[in-house]
């Protein structure tokens, strides 16, 4: 992920308050419900923004999964 778009997600993040952290990342919709059960969300905020970082620069490395064909 490039650096700007990394430190942009940082700063956006570290300014969401901590009560509606979930709500908003949902919201959000780029992580799956999956991946935001993985986040530790009682760990220091700096923390926690590195986590969610890492898991939106692994999602965008990661090929995209087909939709099932019904």
């Amino acid at each position: 992920m490039d650096e700007t778009v990394a430190t942009f997600i940082m700063r956006t993040i570290l300014k969401i308050p901590m009560t509606e952290m979930m709500k908003i990342l949902k919201a959000w919709d780029f992580l799956s419900a999956n991946q935001l059960q993985t986040v530790n969300f009682r760990q220091r905020k700096q923390s926690l923004v590195q986590d969610l970082v890492l898991l939106c620069e692994i999602k965008k490395r990661a090929p995209p999964v087909p939709n099932e064909v019904l």
